[in-house]
């Protein structure tokens, strides 16, 4: 099991990669716009669907957010990357109790199985499995 931690942007995650790489030494594994996953409109084709970046052996997401406006204190999310759709179904039930859900578990164009919500402590989650 690996916990990513995923930091959520308004629009300007392309320039926070550069930010961090220029800081940090970080390197970018990937960068995937909407426009990239089809997703989103024409005005944010261009935005940050997905971007890994690599600090010293640690991983880190990064992604402009759609739904909500991120507030300093709300655009972190901890993403864990279990073994299997069953143990994500598992964990995302356990998770939902007292919490609100964002994304119900689901395949994706990256994942068998992905889910996201906020836990009953306000601790927001992205759970899914590898391919």
């Amino acid at each position: 099991m690996q916990i990513i931690p995923r930091i959520y942007f308004n629009g300007n995650c392309r320039e926070a990669v550069k930010l961090y790489t220029e800081v940090f030494g970080a390197s970018v594994d990937m960068m995937m716009t909407f426009g990239d996953a089809k997703m989103g409109t024409e005005e944010q084709k261009d935005m940050i669907i997905n971007a890994q970046i690599d600090i010293d052996g640690n991983k880190f997401h990064l992604a402009d957010n759609l739904n909500i406006k991120i507030e300093s204190g709300n655009q972190l999310s901890l993403t864990v990357v279990m073994s299997n759709p069953d143990q994500v179904r598992m964990a995302f039930e356990k998770l939902k109790v007292g919490g609100s859900v964002m994304i119900e578990p689901a395949p994706t164009f990256f994942s068998p199985c992905h889910c996201g919500l906020t836990d009953q402590f306000g601790v927001t989650w992205q759970v899914n499995c590898t391919k």
